[in-house]
């Protein structure tokens, strides 16, 4: 899929206007699309963010670049900025995102009593709106999306397909939430009688903050008591799953299919890998990050990087992957060392032995 064009071709001048830095070449360059730097064509904005990104480019065919400095030996207009990548994606918001324009209501839209539905609306089809629920201003809500009574969705929010808030869930403006997850569902909870498993009843909620965005099939559990807390600006990607009475702070980054289990209290900023698993009843500090396919089993402090598991510092654990390959040579280097150990033993033994033996004798002469 290409980028959208924008109604008319931008120029670069007025790129540069909104993103600032230091224009050099021909600022009225006409720009019609975005693209990678291998793909970007002669009507293409790209962004260059290293030197090592243009060692591995020949032949860059860009009609205006994003860069990180000046590049004298590209014959290529560009502009000077601090970050290339986010001057990138702040022309993409303002030139290339197609405007918001309401859909309206679709006339089959299912809802209960007292429903509260904000101006500039789009309803598609086939949703389902439960008793009080509230929707707010300019809010998408494509089709299948079911939420449950006592519900409320903040300004500016975009519910995809098929997405499930339950009852008594809170989220708030300009909240993203991809296609097929679900906030809300019971927490994991039981207690054992008996040899049999008694549900505790799930009573509490969830609630997200503005600015948060949950990726596609994502499970984040009610609370037992109280509310399970995503704070704003957080970003979690598809295929995680987070358990009853969890707190993310803001703006923290949760990747795919990590699980976090159960009343779990997560700092800011904090950065947590691919495949990680974080146990239960423990605090993760401030600004940690926690590396892909760890195993999280105790509390962290904060500011630290963690990885393994069981998790331990980084650096610990980069000297403990570095041995693992050598670990055939040096077992086999402890048989050899157990053996020379045996064979000086056994030679300290008998030479001890003849020197008794020494000994009795001269005693024995006397």
């Amino acid at each position: 899929m290409n980028a959208p064009s924008p109604s008319a071709p931008l120029t670069l001048a007025q790129i540069h206007r909104l993103v600032g830095g230091e224009l050099h070449g021909d600022g009225t360059t006409a720009l019609k699309t975005l693209a990678s730097l291998s793909d970007a064509t002669s009507e293409a904005l790209a962004f260059v963010a290293n030197d090592k990104v243009l060692q591995s480019k020949t032949g860059i065919t860009a009609g205006a670049l994003l860069a990180h400095r000046h590049l004298p030996e590209l014959a290529i207009p560009h502009i000077v900025v601090p970050n290339p990548q986010l001057a990138f994606a702040q022309a993409a918001q303002q030139f290339f995102v197609p405007a918001y324009t309401p859909r309206g209501i679709a006339p089959d839209l299912a809802k209960g009593g007292q429903v509260e539905i904000g101006p500039d609306a789009s309803v598609w089809p086939s949703v389902t709106l439960g008793d009080r629920v509230r929707i707010g201003a300019r809010v998408t809500l494509y089709p299948g999306v079911f939420v449950g009574s006592d519900s409320a969705i903040g300004d500016d929010s975009v519910l995809y397909p098929h997405v499930v808030i339950r009852e008594g869930c809170s989220i708030g403006a300009r909240v993203i939430i991809h296609s097929g997850t679900v906030v809300g569902s019971d927490g994991f909870g039981y207690v054992q009688h008996q040899g049999k498993h008694v549900k505790i009843p799930q009573l509490g909620g969830v609630t997200i903050e503005d600015d948060v965005e949950i990726g596609a099939s994502v499970t984040i559990d009610r609370a037992t008591l109280g509310q399970t807390l995503i704070k704003t600006g957080t970003k979690i990607d598809n295929l995680v799953q987070i358990a009853h009475n969890v707190t993310i702070g803001a703006h923290s980054i949760v990747v795919a299919q990590v699980g976090i289990a159960g009343s779990t209290t997560i700092g800011q900023h904090v950065m947590i890998g691919g495949q990680a698993g974080l146990a239960d009843h423990i605090t993760i500090g401030n600004q940690v990050m926690i590396a892909a396919r760890a195993g999280v089993n105790r509390s962290l402090e904060p500011n630290q990087i963690v990885s393994g598991a069981p998790v331990m510092p980084h650096e610990t654990w980069m000297k403990a992957q570095a041995v693992i390959p050598r670990l055939p040579e040096l077992r086999q280097l402890v048989r050899s060392l157990e053996q020379r150990v045996g064979m000086l033993e056994s030679q300290l033994a008998h030479a001890s032995s003849r020197s008794s033996k020494a000994k009795k004798t001269a005693r024995s002469k006397k």
